[in-house]
Parts: C-alpha cells; sequence; structure tokens
C-alpha cells in the first residue's frame, strides 16, 4: 500500500512539474500579441482615408481604395495610380482573372496590366445608359458566378458578358454582402433581404434591423448560420431567429460603433469599430484582443478590413494602413507608453517574470490573465542583469547588487554597476564571481545558506561584462572598453596572481563558451583560444562569413548566431545558413540578449520583448515562405523598353542593345509578416550571391554584350525567381560583321602566311649569301691579320732602331760637347803660349764638331720614338720656330738648360731666355711646369 502511494506521488510530482512549466510558455505567449506593422500616408504617399481592401488571388499584391486613387502594394513598394477624374476611390475587388475592379463617384471600372506589365484602367462608366449614374458613388462591389456587381445606396449594377444591366431594388440599399453563396443586402426603413436570381426576399423576423446600419454578414461554423453585424451590436442568425452572439461584446460594440468585420480562418472574428480600433474574438464572440492607439495602432477609426491568404489582417484606417501579422508565429509585447523602458534582460523565478530594464526591475505573475507589469520598490535605477542560481534571483543594478525575494529587492552589496554574475564550476558552485563598472566582486554562502558579500579584488579595475571560465582558478573576462584579460586567481580568491592582457590584432565583441571552448567573435570574424598555443585562432563557422555579431549557446548542439546587419539565425550542417525571419527592432544595439524559458525563446528589445514558441522554429527555418518577384526592369535612358512583372518568373529572353546596357531591377515578396531580406546572383556579371540586405533594388551599369540570368531569393524562401536578358553586340559585332572579319583575318593571315614564307626564304638566301661574304671577310681579315702582325713587326723593329739611333745621336751630342771643350781649352792654351802650333788643332775639331745633319738625324729618330710630337705641336701652336720645336724636343726628353745650351752651342743664359719665349708661345700659366707640360700635354 505504502509502496503504490510513493508510485502515486512520483507521479504526482511529475505532473506538477509538468503543468507548472507548460503554462509558463503558453503565459508569456498570451502576455504579447500579434506583431503590429503601421504604414502612414507619408509610407505609401497618398491620403489618409482607406475605403476598401482587396488581394489579388493570382499575384498576392494587396490594394487599397483610398481617398486619392488605388494603391498597389507588393510587398516592398507602394504605388498609387489616379482615376481619370482624380476621384475617391471607394471600393474595390480582384477577380479570378486578376483584374482590379474600383468604384468611385460616378466611375466604375477595372484594371489590367498591359504587354509591359503597366496597370492600366479601362472604365466601364460608358456601359451605363443611365445619366443618372453620374450622381452615384459605388460603395461596394462583389463578385458573383453571373458576374460582378457593384452597388451604390440607391442601384445595384450587374457587369456580365462585357455589358452592364441595372437591377432594380426593393428601396434604397446599405451594402451588398455574400456568405456562402448567399447574397445578403439590408433595404433602408424595410429590413434584411436576400438577392436570389435578381429577385430581392425580405428574411423572416429582420425588421428589426431596418433601425439598424449592417455593417457586415458573416457565416458561423454551421452551413445556414449567420452574423449580422451593425452599428448597434452583433446579432446571430440561425436561419429562423436572431440572437446576441456575446452580451459583453454587444455591449463594447454598441459604446464603439461598429463599422465593419471579418471571420478568420481559425473560425475567429476580427470587427472594426468606429472609436476603439479593433478587436479580435473567439467564434463565442469573447474578446480576446484589443488593437487601438494605445496598443499601437495608428488611428481608432477603422474604414475597413481584410484578411490575406497567409491569414494577416489588413487595416485601412482613416489614416493610413495597418497590418496585423496574425500569421506571424513570433509575438509581440511593445511598451507604446515607455513605462518599462529598454528590457536587457529578464528571468521567471517563484512564477514571476522579471525584466531588467533601464527604468528598474518589472514583474507580472505568470499566473494571472492581466498583461501589466508592477516596479519592484527600490530598484528604480539601470539595472543590468538577472540571474537566478541555486534558486536565488541575483539582480545586478546601477546602485549594487541585490537578491529579489517574494516581490521585494535585498541589497547584499553596494558596488555600482553589477554586470555579470556567475557560479565558479571549479569550486562547484560556492562562489559566486562578479564583474561590476570596477571591481571583481566574490559572493559566498554563509551559515543560514544565503548568499552574502565575501570580498572584492582591488588590483583589477575594469568595468566586466562577460566572464568565462577556462580551467581551475583561470578565467577569461571581456571587458567594456579595454579588451579581453586572462586572469589567473589565487586559491584563496583574495588576489590574481597574473593578470594577462589579450594582445589581439582584432576587435574584440562577445565572449562566450562553446563545446567548452572560449570563443570570441571579433570584428575579423570568429576566433577560437587555442589552450595548447594560448593564443586565438580563426574559427571557419561559416565560409566567406566574418561578420558575426553574437553567438548564443544554450547546450552542446544548439547555438544561434547573428550578424551584424540584423540576420538572426543558425548554421545546419554542410555550413548552410538558415535565418529567422526576425526584425531588426527585436534587439537593444550592444546588448543583444536571447534567453529560453522551457520551450520559449525570449527576445529583449529596446522597447519590451518578443517571444516565439520553439516548436515553430522547424518550419520557420524550412523557408518555406512566398517566391520572391523580380517586381521591374527598367532600362537607364529607354523607358519605352521598361517592364513590370507580377509572377515569380517569365520564360521570356528580353533583348537590349549594346548601348541599353544600364538595367535597374526592383524586387518584391509577399511574405507581409516576415522582415525580408533579398539576396541576388547575376550570370555571367557575379561570381557569387550578394549578401541578404533589406534593399529591394539593384542597377546593373554598363554590362558588358552577353547573355546573363538574374537569379533573386529571400531569406524566408527557398525557391529562386529568374529572369533571362541578353545584349546584344553591336552592329560591328554581330553575326555578319563576325563573319566578314573572319574572312578578313584568314585573308590577312593567308597574306601574312605568305609573306612569312617569302620572308623566310628571303632571309635564308641572304643568310647563304652573307655567310659566304663572311667567309671572304674572315679570309680577307686573316691576311690583313698576318700584314699587321708583320707591320706591327716592323714598326717594333723601326722602334727600337729608332731608339738605337737617339741614343747614338745622344752619344755624338755628348762627343760634340766634348770637342767644344777641347777646343775651349786648346784656344785657352794657344792664347797663353802665342803658339800657332794648335790652329791645326783646333781646325780638326770645328771639322769633327756636329753639323746641322746631326739635328736631321735626331729629329727623325725622335719622332719615331715620340710619334708626331712635333706635328701635334706645330698644329696647336703654329707661331713656334725650328729653335723652339728644338727646344721643346730637349725639354721633352728632360734634358736640362746647362745640356741643351751644350747641344745648342749657346750660353745657359740664353737657354733660358729661349724657355721664357717658349712659354709665352704656348700660354702657359706661371705655376704652370714647362717640361711636365710638354712631356703630358703633347
Amino acid at each position: 500500500m505504502c509502496h503504490r502511494k510513493n508510485k502515486i506521488d512520483v507521479f504526482t510530482i511529475l505532473l506538477l512539474t509538468l503543468l507548472s512549466t507548460q503554462p509558463f510558455a503558453q503565459r508569456l505567449v498570451d502576455l504579447c500579441q500579434p506583431d503590429l506593422f503601421n504604414y502612414s500616408p507619408q509610407t505609401y504617399r497618398a491620403h489618409r482615408q482607406n475605403w476598401g481592401i482587396a488581394q489579388s488571388s493570382k499575384t498576392q499584391f494587396l490594394y487599397f481604395a483610398n481617398s486619392k486613387g488605388l494603391i498597389e502594394y507588393d510587398g516592398t513598394q507602394w504605388t498609387t495610380y489616379e482615376l481619370p477624374a482624380k476621384q475617391i476611390v471607394r471600393s474595390v475587388i480582384c477577380d479570378k482573372k486578376g483584374r482590379v475592379f474600383t468604384g468611385a463617384f460616378g466611375e466604375f471600372g477595372y484594371w489590367e496590366n498591359n504587354q509591359q506589365g503597366e496597370l492600366i484602367y479601362y472604365s466601364l462608366k460608358s456601359k451605363i445608359e443611365d445619366k443618372i449614374f453620374n450622381q452615384e458613388e459605388i460603395w461596394h462591389i462583389i463578385e458573383t458566378p453571373d458576374g460582378v456587381l457593384f452597388q451604390s445606396f440607391a442601384y445595384i449594377y450587374l457587369y456580365q458578358n462585357n455589358k452592364v444591366k441595372q437591377i432594380k431594388t426593393p428601396g434604397n440599399v446599405l451594402f451588398v454582402f455574400e456568405v456562402n453563396g448567399h447574397y445578403f443586402l439590408e433595404v433602408l426603413d424595410k429590413g434584411l433581404f436576400e438577392l436570389k436570381n435578381e429577385q430581392f426576399t425580405l428574411i423572416p423576423k429582420s425588421e428589426f434591423l431596418k433601425n439598424e446600419a449592417v455593417h457586415t454578414i458573416l457565416p458561423t461554423n454551421k452551413k445556414d448560420e449567420f452574423l449580422i453585424g451593425t452599428n448597434r451590436g452583433l446579432y446571430k442568425f440561425d436561419g429562423k431567429d436572431f440572437s446576441i452572439l456575446n452580451n459583453e461584446t454587444q455591449k463594447f460594440l454598441q459604446q464603439n460603433q461598429l463599422n465593419a468585420g471579418i471571420r478568420l480562418k481559425n473560425g475567429n472574428y476580427v470587427f472594426g469599430t468606429i472609436l476603439n480600433g479593433v478587436i479580435l474574438t473567439n467564434p463565442q464572440g469573447e474578446i480576446l484582443n484589443n488593437f487601438n492607439q494605445k496598443s499601437g495602432l495608428q488611428n481608432n477609426t477603422v474604414l475597413s478590413l481584410q484578411n490575406d491568404k497567409t491569414g494577416n489582417v489588413w487595416i485601412g484606417l482613416d489614416k493610413g494602413i495597418s497590418m496585423l501579422a496574425l500569421s506571424s508565429n513570433f509575438k509581440y509585447f511593445d511598451d507604446i507608453e515607455g513605462e518599462l523602458g529598454t528590457v536587457f534582460d529578464a528571468a521567471i523565478f517563484q512564477k514571476q517574470l522579471y525584466l531588467a530594464t533601464n527604468h528598474g526591475v518589472f514583474y507580472t505573475s505568470l499566473d494571472s490573465p492581466i498583461r501589466k507589469f508592477t516596479l519592484i520598490p527600490n530598484t528604480q535605477n539601470q539595472t543590468w542583469d538577472l540571474e537566478v542560481i541555486d534558486n536565488h534571483l541575483f539582480c545586478g543594478h546601477n546602485n549594487g547588487t541585490f537578491q529579489i525575494d517574494n516581490l521585494k529587492a535585498k541589497p547584499i552589496s553596494t558596488i555600482t554597476g553589477g554586470l555579470v554574475i556567475k557560479p565558479l564550476k571549479y569550486l562547484d558552485g560556492k562562489y559566486l564571481i562578479q564583474g561590476t563598472y570596477t571591481k571583481l566582486c566574490f559572493y559566498k554562502k554563509n551559515t543560514d545558506g544565503e548568499w552574502v558579500f565575501s570580498h572584492k579584488i582591488d588590483d583589477f579595475s575594469n568595468p566586466v561584462k562577460q566572464i568565462e571560465e577556462v580551467k581551475a582558478g583561470e578565467v577569461f573576462v571581456n571587458t567594456l572598453n579595454n579588451g579581453i584579460f586572462l586572469l589567473k586567481l589565487s586559491s584563496d580568491l583574495k588576489k590574481i596572481d597574473a593578470q594577462i592582457k589579450v594582445n589581439l590584432d582584432f576587435v574584440p565583441i562577445n565572449l562566450t563558451k562553446i563545446r567548452g571552448k572560449i570563443v570570441l567573435t571579433t570584428d575579423k570574424g570568429i576566433m577560437e583560444y587555442n589552450e595548447l598555443k594560448k593564443v586565438f585562432e580563426k574559427k571557419i563557422y561559416l565560409e566567406g562569413n566574418d561578420d558575426f555579431q553574437k553567438i548564443f549557446s544554450f547546450d552542446h548542439n544548439e547555438q544561434w548566431f547573428l550578424k551584424k546587419n540584423g540576420s538572426f539565425g543558425k548554421i545546419v550542417s554542410k555550413n548552410k545558413w538558415l535565418e529567422l525571419p526576425l526584425k531588426k527592432s527585436s534587439w537593444v544595439n550592444d546588448y543583444e540578449n536571447l534567453l529560453q524559458f522551457d520551450s520559449t525563446f525570449f527576445f529583449c528589445k529596446e522597447n519590451g520583448f518578443s517571444v516565439l514558441e520553439k516548436k515553430d522554429i522547424a518550419k520557420l527555418l524550412g523557408l518555406k515562405g512566398k517566391k520572391p518577384i523580380i517586381r521591374s526592369l527598367k532600362v537607364d535612358g529607354f523607358s519605352l523598353l521598361n517592364r513590370y512583372f507580377t509572377g515569380n518568373s517569365t520564360k521570356e529572353n528580353f533583348y537590349f542593345k549594346h548601348n541599353q546596357n544600364t538595367i535597374h531591377f526592383t524586387f518584391s515578396s509577399t511574405d507581409y509578416s516576415s522582415s525580408v531580406k533579398f539576396s541576388f546572383l547575376l550570370e555571367n556579371n557575379m561570381s557569387h550571391w550578394s549578401d541578404f540586405t533589406e534593399n529591394y533594388e539593384k542597377e546593373f551599369n554598363n554590362l558588358p554584350s552577353g547573355t546573363y540570368i538574374l537569379h533573386l531569393r529571400t531569406n524566408t524562401s527557398n525557391e529562386e525567381a529568374t529572369l533571362k536578358f541578353t545584349i546584344k553586340d553591336p552592329w560591328y559585332w554581330n553575326i555578319w560583321s563576325k563573319l566578314f572579319y573572319l574572312i578578313l583575318a584568314l585573308s590577312v593571315y593567308y597574306y601574312f602566311y605568305l609573306s612569312h614564307i617569302k620572308k623566310i626564304n628571303d632571309k635564308n638566301l641572304k643568310l647563304v649569301l652573307q655567310k659566304e661574304e663572311e667567309l671572304k671577310k674572315q679570309e680577307e681579315k686573316s691576311k690583313q691579320e698576318i700584314i699587321r702582325l708583320r707591320n706591327e713587326q716592323l714598326e717594333k723593329d723601326v722602334i727600337r732602331k729608332s731608339e738605337e739611333l737617339a741614343n747614338s745621336t745622344m752619344q755624338l751630342i755628348k762627343k760634340n760637347e766634348l770637342l767644344q771643350k777641347l777646343k775651349y781649352e786648346s784656344q785657352q792654351i794657344e792664347i797663353q803660349t802665342k803658339a800657332g802650333s794648335l790652329h791645326q788643332i783646333i781646325k780638326l775639331i770645328d771639322n769633327n764638331i756636329a753639323s746641322g745633319q746631326d739635328w736631321q738625324v735626331f729629329e727623325q729618330n725622335f719622332n719615331r720614338v715620340h710619334e708626331a710630337f712635333f706635328k701635334i705641336l706645330l698644329e696647336r701652336f703654329p707661331d713656334l720656330s725650328p729653335g723652339d720645336l728644338k727646344l721643346s724636343a730637349y725639354l721633352r726628353m728632360n734634358l736640362s738648360s746647362k745640356e741643351i745650351a751644350q747641344l745648342l752651342n749657346i750660353t745657359y743664359r740664353s737657354v733660358e731666355l729661349k724657355r721664357y719665349r717658349l712659354r709665352k708661345k704656348l700660354n702657359l700659366e706661371p705655376e704652370e711646369n714647362l717640361v711636365e707640360w710638354l712631356m703630358s700635354e703633347i
């Protein structure tokens, strides 16, 4: 019995655990609402009032009946088309053929794309013979199996087989409604009628509606049951009786005046009012949500409603256009009034959702249906961090650190700016480490099991925003503005044994841990710490992408990546990037934070938060959104060639001339509820896909001749749109000109070939003749060389003999000198002795003294030794006398003045005088040496 009780207790605990977690995830979703997209008149560039909405079943484009004209929205671009008389467009529908019918004052017709793809208006006004139509305003249009009904308050017309005929009504009508193949309309002052086979039948018991204005008739889950919405409330008609659907909703609609209504695919309803926006109800009429100006709607007056093919609800307002993204899996809590401020962190603790914001810590109960947050007392001011550790909630605050328990904040540290707090795993979580504005702080448990402040480390003063353990006693810290540090803590945690600043050639952004590895996102890609090398090394997570801002790691196998451009997704096998269509506004710049609560992702935002249930992620990552559209092709300077497309792809190949090569493309996607980004690839021009961006335009300039295929894809679809076009060659490069150039090239080639052959033959002949000539020249040269060698030998012999003759001449000169001396001595003796016996001796001496013939012999021999000396000297100085030449020759031989005097048979003074005169004739400066000059210059 006891054993069975234990089993029951275990089952009860498991059941309670499941029940305690699952509602939290559901409650997070319930706190939020569908995303609301607002488009102001400035955005769509038309007037404020939007009277009707329709969606084309072929293109999925949306059309709005606006006070300025017809507005077309293709997902990226808004285009306004005005009627010929610029009337207010009051009604719009899209038929099955893709035509867009519009009604206005005294005007009715349809819009259709021409061959270029432009939307052109075709008026049907001329087909109505009744001139009173010019005073009627078409407020409602319905497509029926018999044709198109368009009605004013006084008349109904049927457009069929290109003809228009009038259907007589029982009186003035308000609106015609189609419900499950039935056509109902209210006849003023009479009641509700059904139109069938152009006959009107009063619905029994509907007379009470004659005093109310019927603004919508909608189907229910039952085939023959309808909801009738009037300006006074909402009634259910079961085919026999009318009854109020829901008293609460009835009261709301009476107070705020119902003006439009639609039924959703899931059976819920959306009703638009004049005074309080729209409400979302379930099939029983219970109000699920109210969207008005307080919750983000641009205007409280709803003029029209339309649900698109994906389940979103478009709202035509008295001022602007809005869209409720009911098809989106993302849900949002927007702090419209700014009470919360910017949300930096969140935590679930004691069945409360806590938010850390720049205004303080706020909470809301996960057990309460009320969507309201309350401030925790004494937590006003900037709050950075909320962490549940060991079943305690820690709050890092601008004023210090708090523990929050039972909706009260208890201060446990006054050190300002708690940015991050974590348990030290190597100490089994017995200590907590915290990064603040200035210090590293530590916390431990006291004897009562409460966490208390332990101490701070004073020898490290940096604001630490992230902490990751490496191993026992070592932690990496990422500071706000001073880079990355590796800290080695002492065993008692009281000091830092080693503080190493990591010198990086990149800027660190975010520090995290993935599969036990320290990982950094940087401006140069993702870096991973190599513990063996003690360095950070580049890690390739996705080929060609170095733009990761932050990585969120939840377990060993789940990592999510945020790129700098706002793209958010994960990397799957084979480096494939799968992106969630998340809006950029889902993040707090530089403080991006993603949390996981049970099975729900929680995104911190600038003005609230958003959630996504993980069960919806698979289909979002499957990229099953709408196929993108290449919306237009425009040729710069050639507007007649512009083309507009409504389909995803065209098989047509567009041809353009060579000077029509600057082409502008626009893109669109009808994934209206997603944050769509585009990527493109132009074959034959680009080597890889462009990055995904929100830019929906691209211009290619000066494309060379060739065939191109433009590929387009989005981040919400794995399908591609393609468009093929060709830039033709210029006239001088077409097929005929190419053929001509080919023939010309072959002719030129053949001509040059023949010329080349002839040139080769001529060259060979010339080479033969040249070789023969060279042989002759070589033979002649050999003979000349032999002669030259002989001449050189003879010349050497002559020079040698000349030197010998010169030496002989010098000996002769020496002999003359001796004879002169003997003559002088003989004369002296003769004078002294007065004897005539020496006269014969003197005469004999005179006969043996050298004459001018000796000089000629000397000159000839001198010239052989000193080639052309006299010739050069005379050429430069023609005024030189023979005596000057003799003196120059003797000086060149480096003879002294005394020796020269003896040779010339003159006195020493006469020689000096001759030297002086020679210097003058040679124009020598006083400092120049005459002998050196003659030896070097001549």
